[in-house]
């Protein structure tokens, strides 16, 4: 299951979604597209199913739209965004 870290606050946005990162202060912009598939990791979905939402609402194929769910979460991961274990809860 994906989630964000603790001292990461997270809000949708007319455009996208905002996170903020309290501990450096630091924040990130998601498109529409990049906010739905966070809703759909943070909600339980596995990044095959983000990759479904985005083929179902965007005009993408499926193997472009896995592959871009991927690369958010690698980003994501190196930014320091997402709870890695208990500590992070």
């Amino acid at each position: 299951m994906t989630r964000l870290r603790q001292a990461v606050a997270h809000t949708e946005t007319d455009y996208g979604a905002a996170l903020l990162d309290e501990r450096s202060g630091r924040y990130w912009s998601l498109n529409p597209t990049g906010a739905l598939v966070l809703r759909v990791l943070l909600g339980g979905g596995s990044p095959a199913d983000a990759a479904a939402a985005v083929t179902d609402t965007c005009d993408v194929d499926a193997t472009t739209a896995d592959r871009d769910v991927r690369a958010l979460l690698t980003e994501l991961r190196a930014a320091g965004l997402l709870a890695t274990g208990a500590a992070d809860r």
